[in-house]
């Protein structure tokens, strides 16, 4: 955990951002757009199943009903479409998630893996918000 608190606090460092670290070890920053939006995301770290330690990226897009099945017909849809990350469900909340190795994470990838993964599910609440007022 110590590398990963590491590479954070050199990730925060270098591009000036403000990360907030949990009980559990892991990290919150919220994203700021010009369009005066914000996105938080969630980065933590866990490790795969050959033991490798993955970075992953969590921002919420929408809350679901079970019976939401146009919510997850439109996700399945726009998975195919996104350069990075997929839609994943999370307890009742649809996100946006992405994972990539730590030992391969150089700063540039980080940075912008999170601010893909904010400004994409900023985007996709925006159609969805769209989406339930037509």
């Amino acid at each position: 955990m110590q590398i990963f608190d590491g590479f954070i606090a050199a990730i925060a460092a270098e591009f000036n951002m403000e990360f907030h670290k949990s009980g559990e070890g892991s990290y919150t920053t919220v994203i700021e757009f010009e369009n005066n939006r914000k996105k938080e995301v969630l980065v933590m770290l866990s490790w795969d199943e050959a033991e490798d330690r993955m970075i992953h990226f969590y921002s919420s897009v929408a809350t679901f009903k079970a019976d939401d099945g146009e919510l997850f017909k439109y996700a399945l849809e726009t998975n195919a479409t996104l350069d990075y990350g997929a839609f994943a469900i999370i307890d009742d909340s649809l996100v946006l998630r992405e994972a990539i190795l730590l030992e391969e994470c150089e700063p540039k990838r980080f940075i912008k893996s999170l601010v893909y993964i904010a400004a994409k599910s900023d985007e996709l609440v925006e159609i969805l918000l769209e989406k339930q007022n037509s």
